[in-house]
């Protein structure tokens, strides 16, 4: 990695030097300073000549192993400054410039929909990942516990198009035959649950009732017993 580095800069180096040769030959224009020749060194590397010698700089070679040693040159400089390349990326994302910028973009629809479908697998990935977790879940329950979102939520309930939609929803659910079997079979436990407590009831009133009859005729033929009984002793006197 040195060795194409010391190429570079002996790259920018001559052509440093050459820039300076040239003014030095014009005896009518002063002596070029330093930001002058910056200037120039930096125009020459954003030419198409100077972005060729910077690759085969890079690359360690020139020719047909340009390209084999540009990769080679690239992968080594990714594996020593991919530190700094996370660095500078995690910067950028937590800055405040970063975030309103992010903000402007995705209201534009046309990439919001399409970083939508980018990340649209990966998304659900990581989010069948989440519900899996316990913790995960706890926040979830958490955040549909707290009050702000109950209330969203009964306020979404009252509008006409949620009420539309769930009678949409209902409608093609009734339509399913499946479905209202086992609706059926529902209101029929339903009704069943619903009489068996009532014809419960009306037995044990019946059974209440005879067991009084019966006490009041015992009774009754008790008092006449003994009403036949006293009679008999007046006679006898």
């Amino acid at each position: 990695m040195k060795w194409p580095l010391f190429r570079l800069c002996i790259i920018v180096f001559v052509a440093a030097m050459v820039l300076t040769a040239c003014g030095a030959e014009q005896s009518s224009s002063p002596q070029l300073g330093y930001k002058e020749i910056k200037s120039m060194v930096v125009d020459i590397l954003k030419t198409d000549e100077g972005k060729k010698a910077v690759e085969e700089a890079i690359g360690g070679g020139t020719g047909g192993s340009s390209s084999s040693g540009g990769s080679m040159g690239m992968r080594m400089m990714s594996a020593q400054s991919g530190d700094q390349i996370r660095l500078a990326v995690k910067d950028t994302l937590v800055s405040e410039e970063y975030k309103k910028e992010i903000e402007k973009i995705m209201t534009d629809p046309k990439f919001a929909g399409e970083f939508a479908k980018a990340i649209n697998s990966e998304s659900k990935q990581l989010h069948m990942q989440l519900i899996k977790d316990p913790t995960y879940q706890k926040s979830i329950q958490d955040m549909l516990k707290s009050p702000d979102v109950m209330k969203s939520f009964l306020e979404l309930t009252k509008t006409p198009d949620y009420r539309k939609q769930s009678m949409t929803v209902m409608q093609e659910a009734m339509e399913n035959p499946l479905f209202r079997l086992e609706v059926m079979e529902l209101l029929k436990t339903v009704v069943k649950d619903e009489l068996q407590p009532k014809v419960e009831k009306k037995k044990q009133g019946e059974g209440k009732g005879q067991e009084g009859q019966g006490g009041s005729g015992g009774d009754g033929g008790s008092e006449s017993g003994g009403g036949e009984e006293g009679g008999g002793d007046g006679g006898g006197g």
